[in-house]
């Protein structure tokens, strides 16, 4: 399944994978791709909250206009009300713009990488709904498939964590968490050489 989002200039395709959910990204800033394995989409999304930058923004914006008004004073500058309000008419629009931006958006947070960020309600609301159930779908099936049995070619302690993964995400339920972990540590039982006495 495919979601394509548009916001001011920008593209994101997501393409749901046998294995992952593949992100494209492209701007007047360039273009980008990633697969984010299936492992590591947890189902929890977080709003965008402001971070250091978006405040130094604001006061970099705040002193531009201090700094022109002494300017304009300094210099005695006609029509001051125009120009005044021209000024506080660019730094509320920055501001405007600043929260508008990060209360478009939402991240479905990931386990060990970046999250991903999505344009809330793009291109519909219920267009967005269904591909975030279908990726959890897509996501529950494959890691059911993949972890949901002992593989003896996996180490113990990611198997370990993996059966954890998967009551987390209520894949599994705690009777069949004890049972994986029980055959878990039987088959890794007997690989378990003991040092000899000498």
């Amino acid at each position: 399944m495919r979601l394509e989002q548009n916001y001011r200039g920008e593209k994101r395709v997501f393409l749901i994978m046998p294995s992952g959910l593949k992100v494209s990204e492209k701007s007047s800033f360039g273009t980008s791709n990633r697969i984010i394995p299936f492992e590591n989409i947890s189902d929890e999304f977080v709003s965008l909250k402001f971070n250091p930058i978006h405040y130094l923004l604001i006061i970099v914006l705040f002193v531009l206009i201090v700094f022109s008004f002494l300017v304009i004073k300094m210099y005695n500058v006609d029509n001051l009300g125009k120009i005044y309000g021209v000024i506080l008419t660019f730094l509320l629009g920055g501001v405007v713009g600043i929260i508008n931006f990060k209360t478009s958006s939402t991240v479905l947070k990931c386990y060990d990488c970046e999250g991903i960020e999505f344009y809330k309600n793009a291109p519909t609301r219920k267009e967005m709904k269904t591909f975030i159930q279908k990726l959890f779908n897509h996501r529950n099936d494959y890691l059911s498939k993949r972890f949901n049995k002992v593989n003896p070619n996996l180490s113990y302690d990611y198997q370990y964590s993996m059966f954890h993964h998967l009551l987390l995400l209520e894949i599994i339920d705690l009777e069949r968490l004890n049972l994986l972990i029980k055959d878990l540590n039987e088959s890794y039982k007997s690989n378990i050489v003991p040092f000899s006495k000498n």
